[in-house]
């Protein structure tokens, strides 16, 4: 996977500022707990939060994103348990706090897809627990069509290129390196649509933040 052979540079191309912006986020709803970190990348928040009262678990799709995480928690002198994970795929114990983070949710093409992976979210929260997502803005992604970067390594390029699908709210990303060719999709939604799929999914959003390209969320479970 050419995301593998970015994983050692991925930092350079992230919005550090998102990650201050979830650290403060999170303080302000809970200072202490189990949290999991769906989607960790390199692990900078996850990392963010084991430097404090947390105790952390961080997961990801990419073995290599994974092992550059782990190696920078063992930088920090941090303890996080790292592991594999598709949010599609059920978790096995409850978290105080799930983060989930960097338009992870975006990398789900479907509406069923999304609704499964609240429902394992959901699956994992007690009636005190906080779920924090963020998801790319629809005229955010729009601006996006036509992108195209080259990205200079220390021994190669990688070509990064965006366009809009014919399905709405929706791009594709090819990235080529050498002889490598690699796509990923990524589609978003309008508000009012993640809070019915979270609501389906007995899930409420209690605070909205807008950023510019985005919006993040903090959820809880819905009383009965």
């Amino acid at each position: 996977m050419i995301y593998d052979k970015l994983s050692k540079y991925y930092d350079q191309f992230l919005d550090l500022e998102l990650y201050d912006i979830y650290y403060k986020l999170i303080k302000k709803h809970i200072r202490k707990g189990n949290v999991i970190d769906l989607g960790t990348g390199t692990g900078i928040l996850a990392i963010k939060l084991a430097k404090e009262d947390f105790f952390v678990t961080a997961t990801d799709i990419s073995t290599r994103m994974l092992e550059t995480a782990y190696n920078n928690a063992l930088l920090e002198n941090v303890d996080i348990r790292f592991f594999i994970h598709d949010i599609l795929e059920q978790l096995n114990q409850p978290y105080d706090l799930i983060v989930m983070s960097s338009d992870v949710i975006n990398y789900l093409d479907s509406e069923s897809d999304i609704k499964k992976a609240f429902k394992n979210i959901n699956d994992v929260m007690t009636k005190d627990s906080i779920f924090i997502f963020d998801f790319l803005r629809p005229k955010y992604l729009d601006s996006l069509n036509n992108y195209s970067e080259d990205i200079e390594l220390e021994d190669t390029i990688i070509i990064w290129k965006i366009i809009k699908t014919d399905t709405l709210n929706q791009v594709k990303h090819t990235l080529t390196m050498g002889n490598d060719v690699e796509t990923h999709i990524q589609t978003t939604y309008e508000l009012k649509k993640y809070k019915e799929l979270l609501n389906s999914q007995n899930l409420k959003v209690v605070k909205a933040k807008t950023l510019d390209e985005r919006i993040i969320l903090v959820c809880e479970r819905k009383s009965n």
